[in-house]
Formats: structure tokens, C-alpha cells, sequence
């Protein structure tokens, strides 16, 4: 008996001497590390818009955005960026949302297919990938509210916590010796374009969440 209490003291002597590992941090954590208390992970249906960073976020000056046709390139290989519904409008999924801080395009009913974000990478176009499969995006994008100088503008979208670097950029598609003049969504626009959008053209933007007629709440997790 003695033996087994002097054992036992021995166990909690050495465990005292560790911290216990803390619980992973959600996603809706890393949000709100990064971005403030006003930030969210989950959220959605919702649609996506690009408003002139000039304006107010509550202007009606706001252009919708669309997935882009498929692009191959020996940069980036296949992809799809955001296009402006004045370059390119044709809605093929009808809502986004976010998913754990993965963005997600909604399921498309007549092609079965689902759309995902990659994590945008500075002086590229902000790029999505279309899928048969199970979608599992890069969860590295935040919800943020409260952005507007009134502070009850529409939530936008921020990567990483930043909010401020989306732009839009004209571009001219080539696909099957075809060109496509698109506007884009491009983060962290940079002279050194890699010949995938006109730099002199680009301007900063904010992206806005605007909720589908059928309501969006931010979701805890």
C-alpha cells in the first residue's frame, strides 16, 4: 500500500511539471485572433460582389461576381478566378458560403458539382477549383462585420485576417487559341504580373458577403 501511494505521488510530481497541451483553437477562433471579435468562420448562403474600395461598403455601386470559365496556363495550371458580371455573366453556382473558414461555392443541383478557394497567393488571380469530389478547401478566409464607416455595412472577406488587398484586374483569357477579356478578382496585385492580368489596370476592391434572399447568419462553431 505504501508503495503504491509513494508511486502514485512520484506520477503527480512529474506530470505537475508539464503543461497540459490546450485544446486546438477553432476556426472561428483563428478569426477572431486575427480579425477581431467581429469575424466569423461560418456563414452563408451568400453571394459574392466587388465594391470600389473609394465608395461606401453600403453604396449600390457593388458588381456581382461570377466563377470564370475553366483557364489551363503553364503558371498556374487549370483554374477559375472571379469574374465581374459586366465581363462575364453567367451564374454558374447560384451561392457561396463559408465553411469553417473554407470558401465554398454551393453545389451546382443539375451538374452535381461543388466549387472550393484556393488560399490566394500575393500577385496571382484569387483562384477557384471545380469538383466532382468532395470538397475540402484551404481554411484560411474569415467573415468580418462592422467594416463600413457606418458599421452596418454588408460582412466582407478577408484572408488571414486582411480584408484590404483584393483588387480587380483586367484580363484577357486564352483558351483554344480564343481570348476572353475578363475583369478579375487578383489579391496583392503586384507590376510583375506573370502575364496573367494588366496591372495598370487594377483597383482595389472590397469583396463583399451579401446574404441570399433566403437569410444568412454567421454560425458559431
Amino acid at each position: 500500500m505504501l508503495a503504491s501511494v509513494s508511486l502514485l505521488a512520484v506520477l503527480l510530481a512529474a506530470s505537475s511539471a508539464f503543461a497540459f497541451p490546450h485544446a486546438r483553437a477553432t476556426a472561428e477562433d483563428r478569426c477572431q485572433q486575427v480579425a477581431g471579435e467581429n469575424a466569423f468562420a461560418s456563414y452563408g448562403p451568400f453571394t459574392l460582389a466587388a465594391v470600389n474600395k473609394t465608395l461606401s461598403l453600403n453604396s449600390n455601386a457593388s458588381e456581382p461576381l461570377h466563377l470564370s470559365p475553366s483557364v489551363t496556363n503553364s503558371t498556374l495550371g487549370q483554374w477559375r478566378s472571379l469574374a465581374t458580371n459586366k465581363t462575364y455573366p453567367f451564374a454558374e453556382f447560384s451561392a457561396f458560403a463559408l465553411n469553417d473558414g473554407g470558401l465554398i461555392g454551393v453545389n451546382n443541383a443539375s451538374t452535381g458539382l461543388g466549387a472550393q478557394a484556393d488560399a490566394p497567393q500575393q500577385a496571382y488571380p484569387f483562384t477557384f477549383e471545380v469538383l466532382h469530389s468532395t470538397l475540402n478547401p484551404d481554411p484560411v478566409f474569415c467573415g468580418i462585420v462592422g467594416t463600413s464607416a457606418e458599421s452596418n455595412g454588408p460582412a466582407v472577406l478577408a484572408v488571414h485576417g486582411d480584408s484590404e488587398n483584393f483588387s480587380i484586374c483586367h484580363s484577357e483569357y486564352k483558351t483554344n487559341d480564343t481570348t476572353t477579356p475578363l475583369d478579375i478578382v487578383v489579391y496583392h496585385p503586384r507590376a510583375n504580373d506573370h502575364g496573367l492580368y494588366n496591372f495598370r489596370s487594377c483597383y482595389s476592391v472590397y469583396i463583399q458577403l451579401l446574404p441570399t434572399a433566403a437569410g444568412s447568419t454567421p454560425v458559431g462553431p
